[in-house]
């Protein structure tokens, strides 16, 4: 087998060769879930989700209309959300207790 093989020519099990390791994607932690209040509109709601999926604000807040619009569950998500979800400052507030 060569150097540079990525995969056995008899087995075809992974040889580990240099795109091996290009291949593994990296993992990110993600930002925990909290209302950002930095970017809100109303309560920050799609703000932290967008933050905390590390999507575009606007595509969360696209998508929560069309819920209100289409199926009127997206206004009871959001006070949900609303209630459940708790405030970045407050959460920099308790660590820092």
């Amino acid at each position: 087998m060569n150097d540079d093989a990525r995969f056995c020519g008899q087995c075809g099990k992974s040889a580990g060769g240099p795109a091996e390791s290009a291949a593994k994607p990296s993992f990110q932690a993600q930002k925990p879930l909290s209302r950002d209040m930095a970017n809100r509109k109303i309560a920050g709601v799609c703000a932290g989700l967008a933050r905390h999926l590390g999507w575009d604000v606007t595509l969360v807040r696209v998508v929560l209309l069309a819920c209100v619009v289409l199926h009127g569950f997206g206004v009871l998500a959001y006070i949900i959300g609303w209630i459940c979800m708790p405030r970045d400052d407050e959460r920099s507030y308790q660590a820092a207790a």
